[in-house]
């Protein structure tokens, strides 16, 4: 199993956190998010790991120094679509692959539950989530996923909001790979990767599991950086 991790986005979002440093380098309780997810990676027995790396990559590039197992690949066109970054990665799409969005904190737990899946292509679910707009939104039938956007649609009898992880077999990434070839020889150079992940639905059987009992944060917003910092307190033991 290997693991691309997308951080080469600028962060607009999030205001003046990321003026100066690259979202996945918060400092969050002494740790930067990055730091977390690449340790979470090694204790869930992923050594092998590829980051995507644009906006202030030499900061990225520095803070990685002397990790073993840990690249980095170079999306010089950061500021367009996300799919630019997946694409940049494409050599890693062959075999077992995690592809991470690297702006989530999360427990090693749910990286494990994603690994330990029946399911050779699985997404993380959390049904409990509410549909703000925002979020992108999985849509899945008799455990099957259909479809992926922001908002609901479609018929479906499972919904939730997505992680930000997707676990492929080899004939997932061998036909995500086939997809984005496709979707860029279309010119669609400026839409987010989840875009391509409704044709790969229809191509591949993709199941999900759900981590609805685990407490996980997406880093959008200036807010989303103190409910991560609160989040982290209440899981140290009281000394």
């Amino acid at each position: 199993m290997k693991a691309i991790i997308l951080a080469a986005g600028v962060g607009k979002r999030l205001g003046g956190s990321v003026v100066e440093h690259p979202k996945c380098l918060l400092d969050l309780n002494g740790r930067t998010l990055l730091d977390r997810m690449l340790d979470a990676l090694n204790v869930a027995g992923v050594s092998e790991i590829t980051v995507v790396v644009g906006h202030l990559s030499e900061q990225i590039e520095r803070a990685l120094a002397g990790r073993q197992g840990v690249k980095t690949v170079f999306n010089p066109e950061f500021r367009k679509g996300a799919i630019l970054s997946l694409w940049t990665a494409r050599e890693e799409l062959a075999g077992d692959v995690l592809i991470m969005d690297a702006d989530v904190l999360f427990p090693v737990e749910m990286l494990r539950r994603l690994i330990d899946s029946p399911s050779a292509n699985c997404f993380l679910m959390d049904t409990s989530a509410a549909n703000d707009g925002e979020a992108q939104m999985l849509m899945a039938r008799n455990g099957r996923v259909l479809d992926i956007t922001r908002g609901l649609r479609g018929d479906y009898d499972a919904c939730g909001e997505s992680i930000g992880f997707l676990k492929l077999g080899a004939d997932g990434s061998r036909t995500l790979l086939g997809l984005l070839q496709r979707a860029l020889a279309d010119g669609k150079d400026g839409i987010e990767h989840e875009e391509v992940y409704p044709a790969l639905m229809r191509e591949c059987e993709i199941g999900y599991v759900t981590a609805d009992d685990l407490a996980w944060l997406e880093i959008d917003f200036p807010e989303d950086v103190e409910r991560a910092q609160a989040l982290l307190q209440e899981q140290v033991p009281a000394s």
